[in-house]
């Protein structure tokens, strides 16, 4: 090959990627003014916030923040900042599924009514690591210290114009990581994905979705195979017949024999969950 029929080569395959980092760099700057923390409400179109983490925006801002941290999130999944706000701007129109689920259930009637947060204290998160083997509790404590994941690095809510929405999404966002336990998953993006179109025949929410239709462009060719013929197949079906688990009150829970509560909640595990090594683990995505 002539030295010209090389330089096109090299540049046709650099093409995409150039692409996408200039679309990243172009939507990163259109998202500073909006997910910024330190950034005002806009109230001289007479917006005001909602709840303390609230951050009004016209639908031309929820669809510019939607496109560019679903740009970001596919050009780094290692930061879930950028998949949190994908969530907060696409949500607003879908929450019917999940307000519905808490309500036609008496534990999610209460827990709509006492709003309560998952928090630890230092105490209440090492007592979790003492609890006997086999216990959710312990199951989870074991899932998150394997996989150095904080219970406290769920971003808050600021894109949902509801304030009871913004909690749903809020207990949403903080239930996942009980997902992971629940569902015996780790941290890949392959696991990852699976767990968002899990969710999204839970919830109906659409970061989900749109996870599950791009997130699968970044993966090598055999753990693509092996999402597409074992990971969502399985999700899909047991996300779409397992109990609502946005009604459940994980908080109550840790006692429990973790196999009990996967027969409870109608959940059986993916045989094939095994076949990407953890020790080989991709980025985690974050809801």
């Amino acid at each position: 090959m002539s030295l010209v029929g090389t330089v096109s080569a090299v540049a046709r395959r650099a093409m995409p990627s150039a692409a996408l980092a200039g679309a990243s760099y172009f939507a990163l700057k259109a998202l500073a003014g909006f997910t910024s923390p330190d950034a005002k409400p806009d109230s001289d179109r007479g917006m005001q916030p909602l709840y303390a983490t609230h951050k009004p925006t016209t639908p031309i801002q929820k669809l510019t923040i939607a496109v560019g941290s679903a740009l970001m999130g596919f050009g780094d999944p290692t930061d879930g900042s950028h998949i949190a706000a994908l969530g907060d701007a696409t949500a607003n129109p879908f929450f019917g599924k999940m307000r519905a689920q808490m309500l036609n259930d008496p534990v999610g009637r209460r827990i709509l009514k006492e709003r309560p947060e998952i928090s630890f204290t230092p105490e209440q998160w090492s007592a979790l690591q003492h609890l006997p083997d086999g216990t959710f509790g312990r199951t989870y404590y074991n899932q998150m210290h394997r996989n150095g994941i904080s219970w406290a690095t769920r971003p808050p809510v600021r894109f949902v114009d509801n304030e009871e929405n913004a909690y749903l999404l809020l207990r949403y966002r903080q239930c996942h990581d009980f997902y992971h336990t629940l569902l015996d998953m780790d941290i890949s993006v392959v696991e990852e994905l699976a767990i968002k179109v899990f969710e999204w025949r839970q919830t109906g929410l659409p970061v989900g979705l749109i996870a599950s239709l791009f997130g699968p462009l970044r993966l090598p060719a055999d753990e693509k195979e092996r999402f597409f013929k074992h990971y969502l197949p399985w999700a899909l079906q047991c996300g779409s017949e397992a109990k609502p688990l946005i009604g459940v009150h994980w908080e109550e829970m840790w006692t429990r024999d973790v196999e009990e509560l996967r027969k409870e909640m109608g959940i059986w595990l993916l045989p094939e969950r095994n076949s990407v090594t953890h020790a080989a683990n991709s980025t985690a995505i974050t809801p």
